[in-house]
């Protein structure tokens, strides 16, 4: 529904947009977003926008900054007093569920295209969302722990952890397990039952030295 203008007499537009971009990506995805449509949903005139973001590029750069904060938040919450490997399984099943429940913003986040990687916020953003995962990780298999200066010479391992979370998201978003889970409630099994034991297999306890 679109909101009045006058809720943005106080400066808060550019949060308006940011929101309303959110609330259509969830509803309609990617495909469905445009700018008029962000505009349209917080009420002001096809031109207001340009008030803050120069292009759409740099409204949905806010919306993958604002996935990425809430998504450190839920790393954050996770325990370092669990034993390694299950504090990596649960970081991975953190960023798959979330994702699950974002569908539009996965979409976003990770399209080069449309998104500006070159943003200081989304640099920053996108180094904390998975800071402690690749932490945790790089501790499990023993190998350094990369900086964003290192990143480029990353561990083979710490490569196929990133590639092993990104697969079990996208393929989960894209309803792709459907041929092995449950039709009655895909997304539930899916969540109970195969992730589970796909954390389980790719980061299993280890024997105590």
């Amino acid at each position: 529904m679109s909101r009045s203008r006058e809720n943005y007499h106080h400066g808060q537009l550019r949060e308006a947009l940011i929101t309303a971009a959110d609330e259509i990506l969830h509803e309609s995805g990617i495909e469905g977003f445009s700018l008029r449509k962000a505009a349209a949903r917080a009420g002001v005139s096809p031109g207001a926008p340009a008030h803050h973001f120069k292009s759409v590029t740099g409204l949905l750069t806010a919306v993958a900054v604002l996935t990425l904060d809430e998504l450190s938040e839920r790393m954050r919450a996770v325990s370092t007093d669990l034993p390694l490997a299950a504090q990596v399984r649960e970081l991975a099943s953190v960023y798959v569920r979330y994702s699950m429940e974002y569908p539009g913003r996965l979409q976003v986040t990770y399209r080069r295209a449309i998104v500006d990687r070159s943003d200081p916020e989304f640099m920053r953003s996108s180094g904390e969302a998975f800071g402690q995962f690749f932490a945790s990780a790089a501790r499990y298999h023993g190998v350094p722990h990369p900086s964003r200066e290192s990143a480029s010479q990353m561990h083979p391992q710490l490569l196929l952890d990133y590639a092993t979370v990104q697969g079990m998201a996208l393929t989960a978003v894209e309803g792709n397990w459907r041929f092995i889970v449950s039709h009655d409630d895909p997304q539930g099994d899916f969540l109970r039952r195969i992730l589970p034991m796909l954390v389980e297999a790719r980061w299993p306890d280890k024997p105590a030295a």
